[in-house]
């Protein structure tokens, strides 16, 4: 028997199928909109590259992990924070970011209040401890947990669970829905999901009042798996580059953009802009032991130097520490 068609058969084996491009979509929304939202968007994606798209849409960020890593999901639109774990895992690459209407490459979290509130700004936020009420994001969420914890919280040596009176934990429509309900006295946001939220909700949004803004943060980014073949991943990347800038219809597909999330476009990236979600996180992982005086120290120490290894590790997979 020749070896030649055992070895064709064996490639065949060996190298995945992918005639179908899933697209995951991490949402704050309902599901089944954002999807409608973004099925022109996926159905010109099918068009440039030549083969079927489909989407799939959740909120729920291990779930979506969980498919990226299996193989279900090539391209995702996720969170720093969730695509920091894709690319950890080994699976998955940044190739874009989002780019919000208006050209914005960056955005803020926010602390939202009642404008009947008396707080404004975040020295009077802090200094109400066990009184208040408090939306917070998903401890998985980038722009709702993890830079607010930082920037707002740790920084001042505070932890949450310890100031607050109630904490909630939801999307950013949830968290403002329940302070457009009063349910919460402060609620977490971003200026992202905001601006859709004051486009829906624009009685309750007039209620409201900022009192804290973080830095800028970049925006969201696109990942795609590796080990798709190099010509499909060429086709993706130019379709989400090029989409809304040049082509013979650039006016329809910046139309189509801002109907999917109220974006302009999507800039090159790659996975050195995780760098600033993992400093993050190797800072709360560390204030949190500080905090936890029930450890011992022998077993404290040694967390501490597995978060240190874990984030040296992460540095050296994003391209290093410059």
């Amino acid at each position: 028997m020749s070896i030649r068609p055992f070895l064709a058969a064996l490639c065949l084996i060996a190298i995945p199928s992918y005639a179908d491009i899933t697209v995951g979509l991490l949402t704050t929304r309902a599901d089944e909109q954002t999807l409608e939202d973004w099925q022109p968007v996926l159905n010109d994606l099918s068009a440039a590259i030549g083969q079927p798209v489909k989407g799939w849409v959740s909120s729920d960020r291990d779930a979506m992990l969980k498919k990226i890593q299996n193989n279900e999901i090539q391209v995702a639109r996720l969170d720093n924070k969730l695509a920091l774990d894709a690319v950890e895992s080994g699976k998955s690459d940044v190739f874009a970011s989002l780019i919000q209407s208006g050209n914005l490459k960056t955005y803020r979290s926010v602390m939202l209040v009642p404008k009947t509130s008396p707080i404004q700004n975040a020295e009077q936020l802090l200094d109400k401890p066990k009184q208040l009420r408090y939306a917070s994001g998903k401890p998985s969420s980038t722009a709702d947990f993890y830079i607010p914890q930082y920037h707002l919280f740790m920084k001042r040596n505070i932890l949450p669970e310890h100031y607050f009176k109630q904490i909630i934990v939801g999307t950013a429509e949830q968290s403002f829905v329940a302070l457009a309900k009063k349910q919460v006295d402060v609620a977490v946001s971003n200026t992202f999901d905001l601006e859709q939220l004051k486009e829906k909700y624009p009685r309750d949004f007039a209620q409201m009042k900022v009192v804290w803004q973080s830095p800028d943060f970049t925006f969201d980014p696109l990942v795609m798996r590796r080990d798709l073949p190099a010509n499909v991943k060429s086709k993706i990347s130019q379709f989400f580059l090029d989409y809304g800038r040049t082509g013979n219809n650039t006016a329809l597909a910046r139309q189509r953009l801002y109907y999917a999330d109220q974006l302009a476009g999507f800039s090159p990236a790659d996975n050195r802009s995780l760098r600033q979600v993992t400093d993050l996180q190797l800072f709360h992982d560390l204030f949190k032991l500080t905090f936890n005086t029930k450890l011992d120290p022998k077993l404290k120490a040694e967390q501490e130097k597995a978060f240190y290894g874990r984030y040296n590790q992460l540095v050296s997979v994003l391209g290093g520490a410059k």
